[in-house]
């Protein structure tokens, strides 16, 4: 059986890239996060580790403060379950796309 869910690996990171898709701040921070990285780095897997690593600190610091008890629990718990690196991927590679579209009207334009 199959948990992906909208074609994403799980409910919990179809969710978190839904409320980055739907927080314009948070959206263009990860995009500014990405296009920094592909300033500094070539390989895409790198990264890739990279974006998510500040993905999922940006989260962190999202995170409501609650100690102990269930609803910490249940938090916790489907917090561990979104797949961060999937989301990174999606946004490096929306930005190759950018970076390639961008440098194949640039050669056009010189043409």
């Amino acid at each position: 059986m199959s948990n992906k869910y909208n074609g994403w690996t799980n409910y919990e990171t179809w969710n978190a890239n839904l409320w980055i898709d739907n927080d314009w701040k948070l959206s263009e921070n990860i995009a500014c996060i990405t296009g920094d990285y592909f300033g500094s780095y070539e390989d895409l897997d790198t990264i890739t580790g990279l974006v998510a690593e500040r993905i999922n600190d940006m989260f962190v610091d999202m995170m409501p403060d609650i100690e102990s008890g269930f609803f910490a629990d249940v938090m916790n718990a489907s917090f561990r379950e979104v797949n961060f690196h999937e989301i990174a991927r999606y946004y490096v590679e929306v930005e190759a796309e950018q970076l390639e579209d961008d440098k194949q009207e640039s050669e056009a334009n010189h043409d």
